[in-house]
């Protein structure tokens, strides 16, 4: 993976944009409502795919969300899929978005279905309805300000960066989903696949790109198997891959 790749422009935008605006929304923890920034490091958690760059936090229980580059196969961030790494979950990994700028249109207007995992959108809608019964001022928390300030998050975000709402959020990423397992040559535990490479690659590399995702899908322990494996990436050129698929499972 190489780590000169050019952070998309609108994650660029959004970091520079937050600085100047959050005091204007200094209820909202951060405006954007996530830790932005690229993250190149080898260290992450034992799920998060090693072909893949994190680039937002929730803050919360590892949650976090990745661009996967499919082993080198997509060159520009700004059309790599968005994935949804989710460490305590046992659907640990999930594709939410077909880029970045898809991802932001879903996290700013649809954040619940952008953050988690909903059976079909039944209950998906349920969640939302319990959402809004339970939003009341408390003692602890003023509501109505952090409403206040996300409209205002929401107004800027359309206005200077034209970030629209997805229509039927729910069937685009279940539509998304079933567009991805059409392109994939070897399904993997982690729902992701592995893609053929354009030259053809052998069955033997894919398979091992496979248990790449395999053995980090289970947190696998087995130091001979991941240390082969290590060896075997880099033989391939994936040195940064290897190095991460050792620095997250040798826990």
């Amino acid at each position: 993976m190489n780590s000169n790749c050019k952070a998309p422009k609108l994650l660029q935008q959004l970091v520079e944009w937050e600085g100047s605006f959050a005091h204007e929304v200094a209820y909202l923890e951060k405006p954007s409502g996530l830790f932005l920034g690229l993250d190149y490091s080898q260290d992450g958690y034992f799920c998060t795919p090693v072909d893949s760059i994190p680039f937002a936090s929730t803050g919360g229980d590892g949650v976090h969300f990745a661009l996967l580059t499919d082993f080198g196969i997509v060159k520009d961030l700004e059309e790599a899929l968005v994935i949804r790494v989710s460490p305590m979950d046992h659907e640990r990994v999930r594709i939410v978005a077909k880029n970045i700028n898809d991802f932001f249109s879903l996290h700013f207007y649809n954040e619940s279905l952008a953050w988690n995992e909903f059976q079909n959108e039944d209950r998906y809608l349920s969640h939302l309805q319990e959402e809004q019964s339970r939003e009341s001022n408390s003692e602890w928390f003023d509501h109505d300000r952090w409403k206040f300030e996300k409209g205002k998050v929401l107004n800027e975000v359309k206005n200077r960066f034209d970030i629209l709402p997805i229509e039927q959020p729910f069937s685009y990423i279940n539509n998304l989903r079933i567009e991805r397992s059409f392109q994939v040559t070897v399904n993997t535990l982690d729902s992701i696949g592995t893609k053929q490479f354009m030259p053809a690659v052998s069955n033997e590399t894919i398979e091992m790109l496979a248990l790449v995702r395999h053995l980090q899908h289970t947190c696998s322990g087995d130091k001979t198997l991941i240390d082969r494996i290590a060896n075997d990436l880099r033989l391939l050129g994936y040195n940064h891959e290897a190095d991460s698929l050792v620095s997250r499972l040798f826990i």
